[in-house]
């Protein structure tokens, strides 16, 4: 916990706010209810996971319980967001969401997005160790990187 700063919270916000603002374009386009609250559960996971962080960097206090419910939210929000459109799969434009994630630049920033996530399961499993400032901080990189190139990819997509 030594290495836990409050600059290590303010950097993992960034990818917090980055998904926040990709879910609020997907949620203004697609208008599942079922969608927004799987976004809102997932991102609300996310900002309970940097207020964790940062009262560890601020007091020094492990405050689990506001960590431990980071990666049941999250999957309840993924699991709520894909059943918003299984739901939906009759009605969504199927060619109109090709088209719009298939041009270039957009689809580069996809699959870069795709490869960052695969690289932080991959990190996750392999690397990461919880309460070291280092895997931390690489794991805020690699996920800043993904949820960049998610909200840019979503932004060239509209």
């Amino acid at each position: 916990m030594e290495g836990f700063t409050v600059s290590m919270a303010l950097f993992d916000a960034v990818p917090v706010l980055l998904f926040g603002a990709s879910m609020i374009m997907v949620g203004l386009t697609f208008r599942h209810p079922l969608f927004i609250l799987g976004a809102v559960l997932s991102t609300l996971a996310g900002c309970m996971k940097v207020t964790w962080k940062l009262i560890i960097g601020l007091k020094k206090k492990d405050l689990r319980w506001l960590d431990r419910p980071f990666v049941p939210m999250q999957a309840a929000g993924f699991m709520l967001m894909l059943l918003s459109v299984v739901l939906s799969v009759k009605k969504i434009s199927w060619a109109g969401v090709w088209s719009a994630v298939s041009s270039l630049p957009a689809a580069a920033l996809y699959v870069l997005w795709l490869v960052m996530l695969g690289g932080m399961v991959w990190y996750k499993k392999n690397r990461f160790k919880k309460y070291s400032d280092k895997t931390n901080w690489a794991a805020e990189v690699m996920n800043t990187l993904a949820q960049g190139a998610l909200f840019l990819a979503i932004w060239l997509s509209r």
